[in-house]
């Protein structure tokens, strides 16, 4: 079944766009904490879905490695207005909310941003190995969970989370209309988002220290974000369409942009014949 056929997406789009009109809080593990399964992969295929249905342009720095970085671009995120997209990956590692960090201050502001919701409508989907591997105050936060399954890998079941009336003790609600969401091999699509978080998660690898706070933010130094790239790509496109002797007119058909675009960022082609005149003699 497709994401946006499930009882779960109407859930989520219901709490964003319905009269409670916030964000949301989604925990994306693995059966088993078996590695491999595509949480992340999960994850990002998931912000992509949401952010189209909410016409947010994501960017490379929506996909985070630590909570101080996470926190660092909540703080960016646009208002309430606007509802946004953000990727924690590895929630339970390199500086983030992992249950063993319970007491320190960036835990903490994780859990009170996340009690934030309702100021910035901010869809924030997290991974980590386990459910339980979260600090129990994210987890009571949380408000669904992607479970990746082992076999067939490219799946997930959707949960919501609950809380007993009378304790608050966190319980995890199946959903009836599906047994599995198929999600994408984005690796195997070359797709920008997984290959910006691929790319941070190497160069944590790389590091003395495996803690993302101590990273700069690599994504400004080797990654560009996929609107410039396919920007760059239309414009050269559309000079070696001019380059064929095609007019402006033609050039924006090719390209599916107006004339005036192509006139602002294309060139005309150099036509002058460069061979020597003989002179009469």
């Amino acid at each position: 079944m497709h994401l946006r056929d499930t009882d779960f997406w109407d859930d989520l789009m219901h709490g964003v766009f319905g009269p409670r009109s916030g964000g949301a809080r989604i925990i994306c593990d693995s059966e088993n904490s078996a590695t491999g399964v595509g949480k992340t992969t999960a994850a990002v295929s998931t912000a992509l879905a949401v952010s189209k249905a909410f016409d947010y342009q994501l960017s490379p720095r929506d996909f985070t490695l630590s909570g101080e970085q996470y926190l660092e671009r909540w703080r960016e995120h646009p208002s309430k207005e606007q509802p946004s997209v953000i990727v924690l990956d590895e929630l339970a590692g390199a500086g983030a909310g992992d249950a063993r960090r319970s007491m320190s201050n960036e835990n903490v502001n994780l859990g009170r941003s996340w009690q934030l919701m309702r100021k910035k409508r901010i869809v924030t989907i997290c991974t980590l190995p386990h459910w339980s591997d979260a600090d129990k105050r994210l987890r009571r936060s949380a408000d669904y969970r992607l479970w990746c399954l082992e076999r067939p890998i490219g799946y997930f079941r959707p949960y919501k989370v609950t809380s007993t009336f009378d304790r608050g003790d966190v319980r995890t609600e199946s959903y009836n209309d599906v047994q599995r969401v198929a999600f994408p091999n984005l690796d195997a699509l070359d797709d920008p988002y997984f290959q910006a978080i691929t790319k941070k998660k190497d160069a944590l690898l790389s590091s003395d220290e495996f803690n993302a706070n101590e990273l700069v933010n690599i994504e400004d130094e080797t990654t560009k974000d996929p609107e410039e790239v396919e920007h760059e790509q239309k414009v050269s496109d559309a000079q070696r369409a001019r380059e064929k002797g095609l007019s402006t007119y033609e050039v924006a058909d090719v390209v599916d942009m107006s004339q005036s675009w192509v006139d602002k960022y294309t060139e005309m082609p150099d036509t002058t014949d460069t061979t020597e005149a003989t002179a009469d003699d």
